[in-house]
């Protein structure tokens, strides 16, 4: 980003503002978007409007799971995307509406942030609902080691590995077992299973989800 001084500096002019930041093109779909005159010419510009900007919103989506190191499928990804537009669509185009010329951001720049901050967002939320799943899963690594002096917390969360585990199929809890009693590595559990490496840490991270989901269901009917 430029400093506000040079910003001021290039948008001494109209002509060098179409040319360095939005193109004529850019303000007048933006425009039209939020303020078309009727639902349906709102849903053309709309329309407009993904074709141009769905490339850019899937490479910033990309960059970030690529940053972080994630794991994910092509339908990851498309729900990823999804979840841009449903934040740009929100409350009218709320976020869209935000947008301010002034303040130095393209629009293709704006667009960008709102997609890297949806997709980080998702990504923090999802490891704050698998947090307690690398306990549960250590649990299940030692449930043999509970002992009448452990503390009661400590039994009831064994218990929770317990019945959390139990709600799996037969070969997930091998996967399981594999993954945290065993500790063998991505690399090795390939091995043994004919597969790739990837498929082992997409597999390992749907198994978390879905034992989140047990895990919560688990305590609210506690």
């Amino acid at each position: 980003m430029r400093t506000s001084t040079n910003f001021k500096a290039s948008t001494s002019s109209s002509n060098k503002l179409g040319t360095k930041g939005n193109s004529l093109e850019e303000r007048q779909l933006l425009h039209a978007l939020l303020h078309g005159r009727s639902k349906h010419l709102q849903q053309l510009r709309w329309n407009d409007f993904v074709r141009r900007y769905e490339r850019l919103i899937t490479s910033c989506v990309l960059k970030v799971l690529r940053r972080y190191g994630a794991v994910f499928t092509s339908e990851d990804l498309d729900d990823l995307v999804g979840d841009v537009w449903l934040t740009l669509l929100r409350d009218d185009m709320k976020k869209l509406r935000q947008y301010d010329e002034s303040r130095g951001f393209r629009i293709a720049s704006f667009i960008g942030l709102v997609a890297t901050n949806t997709t980080i967002d998702h990504l923090r939320a999802r490891q704050a609902e698998c947090a307690p799943l690398d306990e549960v899963m250590e649990n299940h690594a030692s449930l043999t080691a509970v002992s009448p002096r452990d503390t009661v917390e400590d039994q009831e969360q064994a218990e929770l590995a317990r019945r959390a585990l139990n709600r799996l199929s037969t070969d997930e809890r091998a996967f399981v077992f594999e993954c945290f009693h065993a500790e063998r590595s991505p690399e090795e559990l390939a091995r043994r299973l004919g597969i790739t490496t990837n498929t082992v840490y997409s597999r390992k991270f749907k198994i978390r989800e879905k034992l989140a989901r047990i895990v919560s269901a688990l305590e609210a009917a506690a």
